[in-house]
């Protein structure tokens, strides 16, 4: 738990997207002009009630209060503005929150914050300040979790502006851009095929688990659409194999070179850190084979760029397995010459 962060809970029963771009991304930028903060990011959640996460770090902690009187008057006053008309209809939500819960935090914990009751929801359309709860175990202590929100504001800044300035409310758009971004992302930490494809395996496998998604009675409809756009992601992966290595730049869309530059210099932090034994995760291991941090960061930086675009863990897992199997070495000798 940390309090030099301002972290404000935007309760909000409807599409959060609006609040990034008309109230949240107006603020940062202010924000930065006046040199109040010197890092900021969002999560989208749902843990008692739909929610957009707003974390803003204070440039001089002399000026926190300030920080925060400014974020909350500015989203208050979208939400004064353009108010979620509906509330989340709660009936029957109480046993899938809590299993959602569970599958993150683990039953202890429920049973220690609510009880042997059900979740309680926050009123709709309202900002609460919470305290920001700093995750060391999962990003590899404070040096990682340093890196990580690094990562955070640069992952905020592209998909805000994504938000405010393509199609993402159209699903095709949407998962294609968390397809690109995926994708450059492992590829930028693995380069090598295979080494992708394990990745998505394990990335699937755990998301299928964790929350018990029912997903094995999907594959057959994973495997039609696979089917009807693989010769697209095919392209698309052996373009993104060629950017991230050392040629094809030239060719690069802006989104392109914003993101790879960027997972470039993460990935180099990274490794960085592992290498002098900075990154230290439960009961103080460390990790320094490049995949093996794969497995335990990339998982998280991947999943946390597709929670702001507003992805399900179910479209991950579909997303997941559909790059699994195109990446399968038989998929390839099944290609017509």
């Amino acid at each position: 738990m940390t309090d030099d962060w301002v972290a404000l809970h935007v309760f909000y029963a409807s599409d959060a997207n609006p609040i990034l771009v008309e109230a949240v991304r107006p603020l940062v930028a202010e924000l930065r002009q006046d040199g109040l903060i010197d890092g900021w990011f969002f999560i989208k959640y749902w843990m008692e009630g739909p929610h957009v996460r707003v974390r803003l770090h204070p440039a001089d902690p002399a000026r926190r209060d300030e920080v925060e009187a400014r974020a909350t008057t500015a989203i208050e006053a979208f939400l004064k503005r353009r108010p979620a008309l509906y509330d989340t209809d709660v009936a029957g939500l109480g046993e899938l929150y809590r299993k959602m819960y569970v599958a993150e935090y683990g039953e202890e914990r429920y049973v220690e914050e609510y009880g042997d009751g059900e979740m309680p929801f926050r009123p709709n359309n309202s900002v609460i300040a919470f305290d920001y709860e700093r995750e060391y175990d999962r990003y590899g202590g404070p040096v990682g979790m340093e890196l990580a929100e690094w990562h955070f504001e640069h992952s905020s800044d592209l998909v805000v502006k994504l938000l405010a300035t393509s199609n993402t409310h159209v699903r095709p758009v949407l998962l294609g851009l968390a397809t690109q971004l995926s994708l450059l992302t492992a590829y930028t930490f693995l380069g090598d095929d295979q080494a992708v494809r394990r990745f998505f395996e394990r990335y699937r496998g755990f998301w299928e688990t964790s929350y018990q998604e029912p997903s094995d009675d999907y594959h057959s409809s994973f495997d039609k659409s696979y089917e009807l756009t693989k010769s697209t992601l095919l392209e698309r992966i052996d373009r993104i194999r060629s950017i991230t290595g050392q040629t094809g730049e030239q060719a690069l869309s802006g989104i392109e070179l914003t993101w790879l530059s960027h997972c470039r210099e993460l990935r180099d932090r990274v490794r960085a850190a592992a290498g002098r034994g900075e990154l230290r995760f439960t009961d103080g291991r460390t990790v320094d084979d490049p995949e093996a941090l794969a497995a335990v960061l990339l998982s998280s930086y991947i999943h946390m760029t597709n929670n702001r675009f507003g992805v399900a863990i179910l479209d991950e897992i579909y997303l997941s397995y559909l790059i699994e199997k195109a990446l399968d070495p038989a998929a390839r000798l099944a290609e017509p010459a």
